[in-house]
């Protein structure tokens, strides 16, 4: 049930690692271990069933809302999808549009806005209710109030998260933080654990505050 978040410079390895995590690529040297056991030896298919993704080129379809929250789970019932969409904050945007979850959303996601997008495939990513998710950047389009309760909502679910983050701000409750470098865990620790040392992770949080009060 750990909330784990993957920082570092573009490059370093962060996108690299989550291929890894899923096994679309095999590591170079040492091994992946799911619950005690080498990855090679668990069957992928299963293996991905159990872990839930949002990554940043991820798409919806041209089927209907209930259709894309369950597409990768398609026995999950209407209530399921609900129960899902409430959890990515998405539930009133649904009830708003014309059909409900039976709406169609148009190829390309015509008519559907970032946030909205990325709410959807958040509740993609949890109708299943997997043991693990894994998001690249997901709440990138949400603004602050909507990112802090999807963050709440997620914080209740009985799963490990695993999150690649840019924008340092939305991990500051991450139970781990690991910041890479050339492909390597280079510093660990909690967020204050991390600032309090002054390394690396801290003089990127320090820019990214520096360039947000520029930008405003």
């Amino acid at each position: 049930g750990e909330y784990v978040a993957i920082v570092g410079r573009s490059g370093c390895g962060k996108s690299t690692l989550v291929r890894l995590l899923l096994g679309f690529e095999t590591p170079e040297r040492g091994a992946i271990y799911y619950d005690g056991k080498d990855m090679t030896g668990i069957d992928l298919r299963s293996l991905r069933r159990r872990i839930g993704t949002v990554m940043q080129d991820g798409t919806l379809f041209a089927e209907d809302v209930y259709s894309n929250i369950t597409i990768s789970a398609p026995h999950l019932s209407l209530d399921d999808a609900w129960e899902a969409a409430e959890i990515a904050g998405i539930a009133e945007d649904i009830r708003a549009m014309p059909m409900g979850m039976q709406t169609v959303i148009s190829e390309g996601s015509g008519g559907i806005s970032g946030g909205q997008k990325q709410r959807l495939m958040i509740a993609r990513a949890v109708a299943p209710k997997p043991r693990v998710l894994i998001f690249d950047e997901a709440t990138s389009a949400l603004d602050n109030r909507t990112q802090k309760q999807v963050s709440e909502a997620l914080d209740a679910l009985a799963c490990t998260r695993i999150v690649i983050a840019h924008r340092l701000s939305t991990i500051k409750n991450c139970n781990r933080i690991l910041y890479l470098e050339g492909g390597r865990i280079v510093e660990d620790g909690t967020y204050d654990e991390l600032i309090e040392r002054g390394g690396l992770f801290a003089e990127l949080v320090e820019r990214q505050r520096l360039d947000s009060e520029g930008a405003a």
